[in-house]
């Protein structure tokens, strides 16, 4: 299910305010919550084991944005991101879903015909990350612990902007976001 998000909140604020970091030319047209419960519980699932696997310690848990076409748009919304249809676009980092810190860079890839174009904006769970590599099909193990695994798989680890995630749990595609160039 999609509900439009009014203008008026802080909900929409929040979102505006990320986008125009790097998208101040660029207008948001529309923007829709997606609400899709059963995608929400297996989240907030895979949040309390990420969780427990490392006690004491913040789970990072980011907003970030997925360009895609038209045609994935529902898909996404009712089965979530699927990696194993990865590599439209290319696997630099790993063989996952990417997602960007930076709207601009999503943006590259919303191909459009009529000038509007969509974007999601997604919470991840990116966890403990490591820098990325081509043939990665999974996350590295982690050197302290070769039977535990890294979370994800980032472009540069001191300072990340595209995170690669391999497992879809990690992943809740959070809100649609239709955006016209201002002009």
């Amino acid at each position: 299910q999609l509900v439009e998000v009014s203008h008026s909140t802080d909900e929409y604020r929040k979102i505006k305010d990320l986008f125009n970091r790097t998208m101040k030319d660029h207008k948001i047209r529309k923007l829709q919550r997606i609400q899709n419960p059963g995608l929400w519980q297996h989240f907030q699932l895979q949040k309390e084991q990420m969780k427990k696997r490392s006690p004491g310690q913040e789970l990072d848990e980011r907003f970030l944005f997925h360009g895609t076409s038209q045609s994935c748009v529902a898909a996404i919304c009712e089965q979530n991101f699927d990696s194993r249809v990865c590599g439209a676009h290319g696997t630099k980092y790993g063989k996952g879903s990417y997602f960007a810190r930076d709207a601009s860079y999503a943006h590259r890839y919303c191909p459009s015909s009529s000038g509007r174009k969509s974007m999601f904006v997604a919470h991840v769970l990116v966890g403990d990350f490591v820098q990325g590599s081509l043939e990665y099909r999974r996350p590295p193990p982690r050197p302290e612990n070769p039977n535990r695994l890294y979370d994800s798989c980032v472009d540069d680890p001191n300072n990340p902007s595209i995170f690669v995630i391999f497992e879809k749990l990690q992943i809740y595609p959070a809100y649609i976001l239709e955006y016209t160039h201002s002009s």
